[in-house]
């Protein structure tokens, strides 16, 4: 019997949103881009990942800033992503974004650059 992910309670919802929450588009291009599936260590380790992760997303597509009542998406520049990116640690992930669009080219563009600095015979 297939089941239909689509009609499942609130999955619908998540297909819908035009922005991912960071914390959840980092865990979905780290999984994506490396193939890893190993179990982070400890809760800072995964903090440090998604941090890092967003770095890597910041650098190919635009990263937005939520407001507390998650009406209007702000456009971080330069120097935010500077001081909340790099500089904040451990930085502070919950209330920024990206678009859904954006993040699917965003991991097809890392995947490739990854693909295009592996030595030969490297997956």
């Amino acid at each position: 019997m297939v089941t239909d992910n689509k009609q499942a309670p609130g999955v619908q919802a998540l297909l819908d949103v035009d922005f991912v929450p960071m914390p959840m588009a980092a865990a979905m291009a780290y999984y994506d881009i490396t193939a890893q599936r190993k179990v982070v260590g400890s809760a800072a380790q995964l903090v440090e990942m998604g941090r890092l992760v967003a770095i890597a997303l910041s650098t190919v597509a635009p990263i937005y800033r939520i407001d507390e009542a998650g009406r209007q998406a702000l456009a971080l520049t330069a120097d935010e992503i500077n001081e909340r990116l790099f500089k904040a640690r451990p930085a502070r992930l919950d209330d920024l974004a990206i678009r859904r669009e954006d993040l699917t080219e965003a991991i097809a563009t890392l995947k490739e650059a990854r693909t295009s600095f592996s030595p030969p015979g490297a997956a």
